[in-house]
């Protein structure tokens, strides 16, 4: 049977999990995926590391395993507000563990001791910064395919591609900040996919295939968030 820490653990873990994917499918039917928008989940996500370094943990409570069913159950609903559910799920966390300071105004920073603030590069483990780097490669490949299908008269449908576009851009930003915090260790097969298969489909497309390759990148990411 589970402790009561990881138990919490993997409740709060998959209340993230449902906001990414909430925010995930909102973001793809905008034009731009707001700052606000990848800071939101991001400051959920460094939450989430500061209570699994707490040492002690406190104590059991049926109150609070209570109060995380009743936010998985509301985001779930269809009238389900996931913004609401998220400054729930923050006013939660605040009272279970109370930060050292304060989010900004803007609700995109906190001070690096409240946050468990991303490791300097130098301290990010070398799987990790591969595939931090492979991430800045399918955004680049992004960028130049784009341009080379514009120049050759052969642009890909504006609407997919910006769904696509939005989708990797939430889920890199997430899994950035997750594989900076060293909250996940991708494989090494999960590097050379991205390396032999996701960005290359990303270069070699064509303006019918392109947002498809792009979709495939940020669903592969998207798949290993919250692992």
């Amino acid at each position: 049977m589970p402790s009561f820490r990881e138990s919490l653990l993997t409740k709060v873990t998959g209340i993230c999990q449902q906001l990414y994917y909430h925010r995930m499918a909102l973001v793809q039917t905008q034009a731009l995926v707001s700052e606000s928008a990848k800071q939101d989940i991001n400051l959920l996500i460094r939450r989430l590391d500061g209570l699994r370094k707490l040492d002690p943990f406190p104590e059991e409570r049926d109150e609070d395993k209570q109060a995380l069913d009743r936010l998985r159950e509301e985001i779930d609903s269809a009238e389900g507000d996931q913004f609401a559910v998220q400054e729930k799920l923050m006013g939660w966390v605040k009272d279970f563990h109370p930060a050292p300071a304060e989010e900004t105004e803007a609700g995109a920073t906190e001070a690096p001791e409240a946050t468990g603030a991303a490791a300097s590069p130098a301290g990010i483990p070398p799987i990790n910064q591969r595939m931090i780097d492979n991430l800045a490669d399918f955004r680049a490949a992004i960028d130049k395919t784009r341009l080379k299908l514009m120049l050759k008269g052969d642009p890909a449908d504006v609407a997919a591609y910006t769904a696509a576009r939005n989708a990797f851009t939430l889920a890199r930003a997430v899994y950035d900040e997750r594989l900076k915090l060293d909250q996940l260790t991708p494989s090494n097969q999960d590097c050379a996919e991205m390396e032999k298969t996701f960005i290359p489909a990303v270069r070699k497309a064509t303006g019918a295939t392109f947002p498809g390759a792009i979709q495939a990148g940020a669903d592969f990411i998207s798949g290993k968030l919250f692992a």
